[in-house]
């Protein structure tokens, strides 16, 4: 899919971090932009800044935990622009502490895939219909290079990203089947500069992770929230992606091989059990 002006976007998380960046990049290019959050502050902010590039901002304060608002959100966003042509379920929410998913609180677990997993269900179910009827557009799921790898003291963070991926692969291929022209895209980034990893950095630092963690562990993590991708190079490389029609984006790379040594087992699993 090529982005040019005229188009229309939705983008979710729209308020902070790569949703913002994102949503400030396509209206860079003429796209319009339909912007949802819970964050009213933020998304008032990124607003603001999308109608300074000279582009029409609709903003909409929504949870997407929510089936029924984002469904009236697809609405409201085609009677707004009169198309959609682009959707970036991009809202979601890191692990809030560190502990072995036998021991993680269920509250916490089931928080954490209802907003990474299930907001990117409502998401695709608001708008994927819209997309398939006009024979266009493009989803994009931003995962996490977590949806790739292990992440020990992460596992509902790691579990929602994965079933992310997986959700990404399976509308793909249902969209192929189906003869419908609308492309997927897996985002799966590693740190990239936003609220969220300044939260990590934080957490890091407290009482409980320096115990979970190790200093050494904890340490290699810091390292890595130095090397943090600037939101507006992440989003770049998103829609570079989209427009190349990948299925799969890593706007990090592999993570210090993470995601190769992963992708080896697997294949030398697959040779395995093909002797």
């Amino acid at each position: 899919m090529r982005i040019e002006g005229g188009q229309a976007a939705v983008v979710t998380g729209a308020g902070s971090g790569l949703g913002r960046a994102l949503a400030l990049e396509l209206a860079g290019r003429g796209v319009q932009v339909v912007l949802a959050d819970l964050d009213e502050h933020g998304l008032a902010a990124t607003a603001a800044d999308v109608e300074s590039a000279g582009v029409r901002a609709l903003s909409e304060q929504v949870d997407v935990t929510d089936a029924d608002a984002l469904a009236a959100l697809a609405e409201r966003a085609l009677a707004a622009t009169g198309r959609i042509d682009l959707v970036v379920n991009n809202a979601g929410i890191s692990p809030t502490e560190p502990a072995p998913m036998w021991e993680l609180d269920l509250a916490a677990w089931r928080r954490v895939v209802e907003v990474n997993l299930f907001g990117v269900m409502h998401g695709i179910r608001a708008f994927t219909p819209h997309l398939v009827a006009a024979g266009r557009g493009h989803v994009v799921n931003i995962a996490s290079l977590a949806g790739l790898i292990s992440t020990p003291w992460s596992s509902a963070y790691s579990t929602s990203k994965h079933a992310v991926v997986a959700a990404s692969e399976t509308l793909r291929a249902e969209l192929d089947i189906a003869g419908a022209a609308v492309g997927v895209t897996a985002v799966c980034p590693g740190f990239v500069r936003t609220p969220m990893v300044e939260r990590m950095r934080q957490q890091l630092d407290s009482p409980a992770w320096r115990e979970r963690f190790g200093e050494q562990v904890r340490q290699a993590a810091l390292d890595s929230l130095e090397d943090a991708l600037e939101p507006e190079e992440a989003a770049r490389r998103v829609l570079a992606a989209v427009e190349a029609d990948q299925l799969h984006a890593l706007p990090n790379g592999g993570a210090h091989g993470g995601a190769r040594a992963r992708a080896e087992r697997i294949l030398r699993a697959v040779e395995d059990a093909e002797r």
